[in-house]
């Protein structure tokens, strides 16, 4: 089994957003839940599923301990953890800053070099398009596919999140609009012109 793929209409950055491309984008199927890697694990190896979990948690603290110290971490072959700070308000002269006003932020996690899938790729058929009707899609899976969506091209209109989760008009909005109230996202621009991005709280 081949994981899925679909082509996803969005602007070309080339012409200023004047005419469209088609940009190949994974269609995901479920997420995979750390209960069930453990138990995978145990079986193929002998280790007991309290050993592996025992095992992540010492890692985890550990990790963490050394994001706290302001270092970057490798983790495993698999990515490098790094800490960011960020402020409780906007800060327009140094003389503003106080020390219990800065805070640490979200950890980015930077992909190792060589830490990539393999395997073979199939065209989604039409019941698994990016296109599929939103009540297929749970609100955490639209924020997902949003999220994926941002991270790679920055900033996405009221109109491309309708097609990028087959959603109509009024519950792309809402979608919108509860996650700026949320915090998740932020909004550029007024009415026909906004868009949305990525907080960076």
């Amino acid at each position: 089994m081949g994981a899925k793929f679909d082509f996803l209409s969005v602007p070309n950055s080339k012409d200023g957003g004047k005419t469209r491309i088609l940009y190949p984008k994974l269609v995901f199927d479920e997420t995979i839940s750390w209960k069930r890697i453990v138990e995978e694990v145990a079986h193929d190896t002998g280790f007991t599923p309290g050993n592996i979990v025992g095992v992540m948690h010492e890692v985890e603290a550990r990790v963490l301990r050394y994001l706290s110290y302001g270092s970057r971490v490798q983790v495993g072959d698999m990515c490098y953890a790094e800490p960011t700070v960020e402020t409780d308000r906007d800060i327009a002269d140094e003389s503003e800053v106080h020390a219990q006003s800065v805070r640490f932020g979200k950890v980015k996690l930077h992909p190792a070099k060589n830490f990539r899938p393999q395997g073979p790729l199939v065209r989604a058929d039409r019941y698994s398009k990016f296109r599929k009707s939103s009540s297929d899609l749970s609100v955490q899976q639209r924020y997902e596919r949003l999220e994926a969506y941002l991270s790679e091209h920055g900033v996405i209109t009221r109109t491309q999140y309708g097609e990028l989760t087959g959603l109509l008009r009024t519950r792309a909005q809402n979608d919108l609009n509860r996650w700026l109230a949320e915090g998740k996202l932020e909004s550029l621009g007024q009415a026909t012109h906004k868009v949305y991005r990525l907080s960076d709280k």
